[in-house]
């Protein structure tokens, strides 16, 4: 039902959330700029976009998704120029080591707890040595100022209209200590990060432990 609720979401994704996401979309570019030639992946790209950011600023542009409705969003946002993959995270149809950004947002959360580390290091993969791998996700925390606790409380209730399992996913999540206790599970490390939304949003950039 989660998953069903995802796809039907694709034509309203954009107007309810892009106003809100930019923000995030604008603090990845500062850690990575576009450049001409950058071989950029979205993980759970959606409707592409954060790879438009990147397309415009001469970047080769990939993306995989399961939401076919999401994925024809993003090929129209992208003018074609990009290779947009309908399929699971947990086995990716690239080659190792072929990008020199692989990014994932406000994805890993939303997955079974059991399939995040396979997901992760996946995406670890297909990244070139030296290459940089970004997530956002939410950010668990222990006490929050009082603009913190209502984002919460209006992320939560997004989360929960999601469906049952998304919302479990979500909390399963943050109880496990969110993108920096994942990383740990599969040798990485936290290398920069920033706290956004109230301190509920997380910007990771990841390397090996």
């Amino acid at each position: 039902m989660a998953k069903k609720r995802y796809f039907e979401a694709a034509k309203w994704y954009d107007p309810l959330f892009e106003n809100v996401l930019r923000g995030l979309r604008m603090a990845v570019v500062e850690l990575v700029p576009p450049r001409e030639g950058l071989r950029v992946l979205d993980v759970g790209c959606g409707t592409g976009a954060q790879l438009a950011i990147y397309k415009e600023g001469g970047g080769e542009v990939f993306g995989i998704d399961l939401s076919s409705p999401m994925l024809s969003i993003a090929r129209s946002k992208l003018n074609g120029s990009s290779v947009l993959a309908n399929g699971n995270a947990i086995s990716m149809p690239f080659p190792d080591h072929c990008f020199d950004l692989v990014l994932s947002s406000l994805f890993l959360h939303q997955i079974n707890p059991s399939l995040r580390p396979a997901v992760l290091s996946e995406m670890v993969r297909v990244l070139q040595p030296g290459g940089q791998l970004i997530l956002i996700d939410f950010h668990p925390q222990d006490s929050r100022p009082l603009k913190g606790k209502l984002t919460y409380g209006l992320i939560s209730a997004i989360e929960f209209l999601a469906g049952w399992d998304h919302y479990n996913n979500s909390r399963d999540f943050l109880t496990r200590g969110g993108v920096s206790s994942l990383a740990g599970v599969v040798g990485l490390k936290i290398c920069r990060s920033a706290v956004k939304g109230n301190g509920n949003l997380g910007i990771y950039l990841i390397g090996w432990a």
